[in-house]
């Protein structure tokens, strides 16, 4: 199997160092799915920048898109198969479920009123008295 790192061009200037927000929005997948991907060595890892600040080589990230779209289009997402409820819906039942059964549609869950929120900017008398030990005007 290819790999991305094969999409780079080693002739190519390194370009800038980007932020997570802007390799999130580039790639459209969430931080999680990147660290996994990151484990398995299928997503570039960011560079230490500073103390406490990190980033990613922006031709780094374009190479993996480039990948992502040309070289792997029939590789599984990156998180995975997922399952919905009209997925669900169409599950075979198995040999043990009666036919009749299968055909009926799902009902809704009869669902039970929430109980009231309370408004205010305390939820108990605890938090209260803890907000109020916590102050610093002495």
């Amino acid at each position: 199997m290819a790999h991305w790192k094969d999409c780079l061009d080693p002739a190519a200037p390194t370009g800038r160092y980007l932020p997570w927000r802007e390799v999130a929005r580039a790639t459209s997948i969430s931080r999680t799915t990147a660290w996994r991907l990151q484990r398995r060595g299928e997503f570039p890892k960011p560079y230490p920048i500073s103390p406490g600040r990190v980033g990613y080589l922006e031709t780094e990230v374009e190479a993996w898109k480039t990948f992502r779209r040309v070289l792997a289009p029939d590789m599984p997402s990156p998180a995975g198969p997922r399952r919905t409820a009209s997925a669900v819906s169409r599950a075979d039942p198995g040999p043990a479920a009666p036919a009749a059964a299968a055909a009926e549609p799902l009902q809704p869950r009869p669902t039970s009123p929430k109980p009231a929120r309370r408004r205010g900017p305390y939820r108990s008398e605890h938090a209260k008295a803890i907000a109020q030990q916590m102050r610093f005007d002495f």
